[in-house]
């Protein structure tokens, strides 16, 4: 199972959904924008994203990360609840 991100509390506005996974990421560094996209275990989407110096310190740090330990999606999952973007939760599976 790819990694997701398991909700303690599932959205509500889309049908209850509590499992999530990274579907897109998109830096953009010109425009300094992050973009997530979620796919939750339904098929429903949500785009998430960070803009200006936020997304600019991310893009960065996610950049220059050791990803041998803590895998690039299981970042994200974490910084999006982090940043409150999603609920709170916890990342299960392994990286694909």
């Amino acid at each position: 199972m790819a990694e997701q991100f398991d909700l303690d509390t599932a959205i509500a506005s889309t049908g209850g959904t509590e499992k999530w996974q990274v579907g897109k990421l998109v830096l953009d560094w010109t425009k300094a924008v992050l973009i997530v996209g979620l796919v939750g275990e339904n098929g429903e989407t949500r785009n998430l994203s960070w803009e200006g110096d936020a997304a600019t310190d991310l893009m960065v740090a996610l950049n220059k990360a050791n990803l041998s330990s803590n895998s690039l999606q299981k970042r994200i999952l974490t910084q999006l609840a982090a940043d409150e973007k999603i609920g709170s939760g916890s990342t299960t599976g392994t990286p694909t």
